[in-house]
């Protein structure tokens, strides 16, 4: 028997797996670990709280599968994007990691949109945004001097579960495609982005393709998790990357949405689509010569459990969340009830790119109860969903089909949502836990188990269609859809006025 080890990074826990030969899951154990916000904005990690979950996580895996380690031929790694782990010469953290949630580099971001936005727009395809590294860098740049003059290296969140690995300081040219300091169609680092901001180029890290060879478990690593010393550790890829290839999105024409604390919307590519005027992200793909354009809101399935836990005051951990809104979900649509709501709970990422918008329920009446309320969250998550499969179609981009992933691929009733907003066919893979799923995968390409990762998913992953868009919806959806995508535009000063107002009475 031969097996492949699956690592994912997520936002609120590690989840690791292994995959047999035949591409099974056999084992999987998941450890979470905080998020701190000393500050309002905040959002930070502790690398070794990370380090100790993988740990505890990969033991758990072998505890359950029982087999020698010795029989795992390589390791994949999968990861929370855009965070910022800064190293000193010794390789430890400097600080906690500054994660994508984060919202501290306002005052960077809009200075770099206003002097340079464009030209590093079309550089690295994205879009400029609190959370992704090259602002949360400037930050600490131009706030915490003392930690500025200590960094030797700065590497991703997944990056440093490889460095406790192998001893290896490295990154893949996916993950580092969300930082905004990546020449996106070279797949290189960006010298030009990293001298007009000050940055040494000293402080990035080599960079793989995703299937290549960075490393072996070394001892100490070994002892601490139960692997065997010297077992292969491939470069792996950011998480949407990785939960792509664990969704078998490797075809032209192939879209795939994914509901977890974000959401995000993935379209395959065979060349990079770089528009400035977009506020869309292409970043390398997990393939060589390959990329994916990608569209992100910051709360989808937050949206849903900051509902339930913080205004219906309902823990998930002791219900079911599929068989709660089964129960608790209106039969009709909120939208077929004139009820909408803005899941911009955190601010927004595409289109608006806005970290100061906020979340809105529109249309409310006293005939409304906590049943349409539910609906309404879920129905917003997704027609922002559709704002981004919009501005898909603006760059030539036409799906027959979403294959989807997540938490929201798991809730029939999300399904057929997606199936109705988007009208279309809406199939689900064979797989659970996509994204450490396709680390698995990349591992098994990189022993050498597969010629491609084209062939990898096609012989591991299978893909059924299990909603159908109904025409009645779709036609109600597509009239509400109408009005949603305009409110943004009519509530903004509002927005930024109310956050104006919170920032002045917590000064004062």
């Amino acid at each position: 028997m031969t097996y492949f080890l699956g690592i994912d990074l997520g936002t609120s826990s590690v989840k690791v797996i292994l995959v047999s030969h035949s591409g099974k899951i056999v084992a999987r154990y998941s450890k979470s670990y905080a998020i701190y916000s000393p500050f309002t904005g905040w959002a930070e990690q502790d690398p070794e709280e990370w380090w100790q979950a993988v740990t505890r996580a990969i033991r758990g895996v072998l505890a359950q599968a029982r087999i020698d380690s010795s029989l795992i031929k390589g390791i994949g790694i999968s990861g929370q994007t855009h965070g910022t782990v800064v190293l000193d010469k010794n390789h430890h953290p400097l600080r906690k990691a500054i994660i994508w949630m984060d919202r501290r580099s306002v005052p960077q971001v809009e200075r770099l949109k206003k002097e340079s936005g464009k030209r590093i727009m079309s550089i690295t395809g994205l879009p400029i945004s609190c959370g992704f590294m090259l602002p949360s860098v400037l930050w600490i740049k131009e706030n915490e001097p003392e930690i500025w003059d200590k960094i030797f290296k700065i590497i991703l969140p997944k990056d440093y579960i490889r460095l406790k690995l192998t001893g290896e300081v490295a990154s893949d040219v996916s993950d580092a495609g969300g930082t905004l300091l990546l020449d996106v169609v070279r797949r290189t680092w960006s010298k030009e982005i990293a001298d007009e901001t000050g940055i040494s180029f000293s402080f990035f890290p080599p960079l793989f393709e995703s299937s290549q060879l960075t490393g072996y478990v070394i001892e100490e690593s070994a002892n601490k998790t139960g692997l065997k010393k010297n077992t292969p550790v491939f470069a792996g890829g950011a998480d949407q990357v990785m939960m792509a290839i664990g969704s078998g999105v490797v075809d032209q024409g192939d879209v795939a949405s994914s509901i977890g604390t974000g959401a995000l919307l993935i379209a395959y590519l065979t060349h990079p689509i770089l528009k400035p005027d977009r506020v869309l992200h292409t970043i390398p793909y997990a393939i060589p010569e390959r990329w994916i354009i990608m569209g992100a809101i910051l709360s989808g399935g937050a949206s849903l459990s900051w509902f339930i836990n913080r205004i219906l005051g309902i823990n998930l951990l002791e219900k079911k969340l599929d068989e709660f809104i089964s129960q608790e979900l209106s039969s009709r649509s909120a939208a077929s009830r004139g009820l909408i709501f803005l899941p911009y709970l955190d601010g927004e990422r595409t289109p608006h790119l806005d970290p100061l918008a906020r979340g809105s329920l529109i249309g409310l009446t006293l005939n409304h109860d906590q049943r349409d309320l539910i609906r309404a969250v879920m129905e917003g998550v997704i027609f922002a969903l559709r704002d981004c499969l919009e501005e898909f179609k603006k760059s030539g981009i036409k799906p027959s089909c979403l294959v989807a992933t997540g938490g929201g691929a798991k809730s029939k009733i999300w399904r057929q949502i997606q199936a109705n907003i988007f009208n279309l066919p809406v199939a689900v893979p064979n797989t659970e836990e996509a994204s450490a799923y396709g680390a698995s995968v990349i591992a098994a390409v990189g022993s050498g188990f597969f010629n491609s990762t084209q062939e990898a998913c096609k012989r591991w992953i299978k893909k059924e269609v299990v909603a159908l868009p109904n025409c009645q919806e779709v036609k109600i959806y597509s009239e509400v859809y109408q009005i949603y995508r305009q409110l943004y535009s009519k509530l903004r000063k509002d927005f930024h006025l109310l956050s104006r107002i919170e920032q002045d009475v917590k000064i004062h």
